[in-house]
C-alpha cells in the first residue's frame, strides 16, 4: 500500500531543487512511488535523485530532512487551514485533469473534490457581463446543477460570479479554480462567496501552493484547468481579446464541446454580439447556443451555419 502522505512530502522537498518543476516532477514520480510503496522514503534514499546529474553532489541527507521536515510542517499548517494536496498518482486526483497538456503534478483543495471526477460544465465569460448576461449565467448553471451536472468557474466577478451563483441556488456542486494559493481569496469581494461554496459542499482548487500570490501570467495558465474539468464550456459574454478566449482555446485543444450563448437582439452589448462570430470563425466547431441549447449534450446549435 502506498503511503500517499509520504510520497507528496517527498515529491514537495525535491521541488524546491532548481530546475526541478512540473515535467521533472512526472519524470521522478515513478521512482519515488516505488520507494513510498515499500516505506523506504527517507533523507538517505532521496540522495541519489536529487543528485542525479551533477559530477559534484550538491545535497546531502541532512539537508534533505530539512526539507522532508518542512513539507511536512507546511502540509500540517495547510490542514489546519482546510487546504489538501493531491499528487497526479493520489487516488482523489480528478481523473479529467490527467489527459490534458501541462497537467499540474500538485492539485491543493478545499472542499469536496470527489465529483470533479463525474460530468461538470464551465461557465465563463466577462468580468463585466450585461444583465442579461448574468441572468442567463445564473439560469443555466441552476437549471444545469438541477440535472446533477456541476459547474466549475473561476470566482472573478461577472460571468464567474453569476454561474457559481446559479449552482448554489439550485443546492448543486460548484468548483472555483484559483490562480494562486489557495491561503487567500481574490478578489476579496468574493471571499464571502467562496465560504458559500464550500459550505454547500463544493470546491476550491489551485495548481499553486498557499502562499503563492496572483500574478497575471498565472490566470492564463489557470484556465486549461478549468476547462480540463469540464466536458463542456458554455461562453456567456466576452469580447475577442477577454480571458475567456484562453479558456476556449485550452478547451479546443482539449477536444471539450465549447457553446456560445446567443442572445435575441438588444439583450447584449454590441461588442459582445460581434465577438461571436469572430469566436467562431477563430475556433472551428464552437455551437452558437440558446438557453435551452446550452443545456443539452452535445450543444443543440440555434443558430444557423
Amino acid at each position: 500500500m502506498v503511503d500517499e502522505d509520504g510520497f507528496a512530502v517527498a515529491m514537495m522537498a525535491l521541488r524546491r531543487i532548481k530546475g526541478f518543476g512540473n515535467a521533472k516532477m512526472f519524470e521522478l514520480a515513478p521512482r519515488v512511488l516505488e520507494l513510498a510503496e515499500k516505506g523506504e522514503v527517507s533523507p538517505e534514499s532521496l540522495v541519489a535523485i536529487a543528485n542525479e546529474g551533477t559530477i559534484v553532489p550538491r545535497y546531502d541527507s541532512t539537508e534533505i530532512k530539512s526539507w522532508l521536515d518542512a513539507e511536512r510542517s507546511n502540509c500540517e499548517d495547510w490542514e489546519k487551514q482546510g487546504i489538501q494536496v493531491a499528487t497526479a498518482q493520489s487516488s482523489d486526483y480528478p481523473d479529467a485533469l490527467k489527459g490534458i497538456r501541462s497537467t499540474p503534478f500538485f492539485l491543493y483543495y478545499k472542499g469536496d473534490i470527489a465529483p470533479l471526477s463525474g460530468r461538470n460544465v464551465a461557465i465563463i465569460g466577462t468580468r463585466k457581463p450585461s444583465p442579461a448576461g448574468e441572468r442567463q449565467a445564473k439560469a443555466i448553471a441552476r437549471d444545469l446543477v438541477g440535472k446533477g451536472i456541476g459547474i466549475v468557474s473561476g470566482l472573478a466577478l461577472g460571468c464567474d460570479t453569476a454561474g457559481h451563483e446559479g449552482a448554489l441556488e439550485g443546492e448543486g456542486y460548484t468548483c472555483a479554480v484559483l490562480a494562486h494559493g489557495l491561503d487567500i481569496v481574490t478578489p476579496p469581494a468574493n471571499a464571502e462567496l467562496a465560504q458559500r461554496i464550500l459550505d454547500s459542499g463544493g470546491s476550491l482548487v489551485s495548481e499553486h501552493a498557499p502562499g503563492v500570490p496572483p500574478r497575471r501570467g498565472q490566470y492564463v495558465s489557470r484556465n486549461r484547468i478549468q476547462s480540463g474539468l469540464s466536458t463542456h464550456v458554455i461562453i456567456i459574454e466576452t469580447t475577442v481579446t477577454g480571458g475567456s478566449m484562453h479558456t476556449a482555446r485550452f478547451a479546443k485543444e482539449q477536444k471539450k464541446g465549447i457553446g456560445v450563448l446567443e442572445f435575441p437582439d438588444g439583450q447584449s452589448e454590441a461588442d459582445y454580439r460581434l465577438a461571436v462570430e469572430e469566436i467562431r470563425s477563430e475556433l472551428s466547431g464552437v455551437v452558437l447556443v440558446d438557453m435551452e441549447g446550452a443545456l443539452q449534450f452535445p450543444f443543440t446549435d440555434s443558430g444557423e451555419e
